[in-house]
């Protein structure tokens, strides 16, 4: 480590940060590259070696003994056979009696098949009569309950008539939507003659009637909910309770 360029190079690096710190806000892209520099000189001088430091000593070459090889010792020659005199017949091993081969054993006779089991017959029984099932008429389908008819009073509000003239046909033009054909001052007359006085009433009537999609469905829920309940027969409310109804026919027209 260079101890002496380290020093150096650290008193720059406080030089210029006490420099940049009174004024933060001067510096510059170039007072920032000379700092980084100045952190590298640095870290190099760090990680240099001092000129002055001595070298460390080359060790001196250690020299490699090899282990003295001791000399091989002669194997033994082989024994060699005496060779047999002439005249005398050479000696032969006695040869081992072989072992005597098992005899098969006996072959297993199969068991002979058991008699079959003798068969029982039976006499045959007539045959029984089936018992006889009484099918019931299904009861009489009883008719439906008959609902009150209509009197004539309520049959007349629905009545409608041929038109000839030309204004009277302009009166009956389709209209997309019954509250807003329908102006202020007729909707406080309606509610107040047709519907006794029941606002909610009469906004409940109007929004059933624009989501039908024939003049049946209206008249079903007229005659269900209005026509009885309000009593639209009475002879002070008949005339507008047509005006109504026609009015209401023209929704599906």
């Amino acid at each position: 480590m260079n101890l002496s360029k380290a020093k150096i190079y650290l008193d720059k690096i406080n030089r210029d940060f006490s420099r940049m710190s009174k004024e933060p806000d001067t510096i510059l892209r170039i007072d920032v590259d000379i700092m980084l520099s100045h952190i590298r000189e640095l870290y190099d001088a760090l990680l240099s070696e001092d000129e002055n430091s001595a070298s460390p000593k080359a060790e001196a070459p250690r020299h490699k003994t090899t282990p003295a090889r001791h000399p091989e010792t002669p194997e033994p020659p082989a024994p060699v056979a005496a060779a047999p005199e002439p005249g005398m017949p050479a000696y032969q091993a006695p040869s081992m009696p072989q072992p005597a081969e098992p005899a098969p054993p006996p072959e297993e006779k199969p068991a002979p098949a058991p008699p079959p089991p003798p068969v029982i017959v039976e006499s045959i029984k007539a045959a029984e009569p089936l018992p006889t099932i009484k099918i019931q008429a299904p009861p009489a389908a009883t008719p439906p309950p008959s609902f009150p008819a209509i009197s004539p009073e309520a049959e007349a509000l629905f009545e409608q008539k041929q038109v000839t003239e030309l204004s009277e046909k302009l009166s009956e033009l389709p209209i997309p939507d019954l509250r807003k054909a329908i102006a202020l001052n007729d909707r406080l007359l309606l509610t107040s003659e047709l519907f006794g006085g029941d606002n909610q009433a009469f906004d409940n009537a109007i929004n059933a009637l624009n989501g039908f999609q024939r003049m049946e469905q209206a008249k079903a829920f007229l005659l269900d909910q209005c026509v009885m309940r309000y009593r639209w027969t009475e002879k002070k409310r008949a005339e507008t309770a047509k005006n109504f109804i026609k009015l209401v026919r023209r929704r599906y027209s």
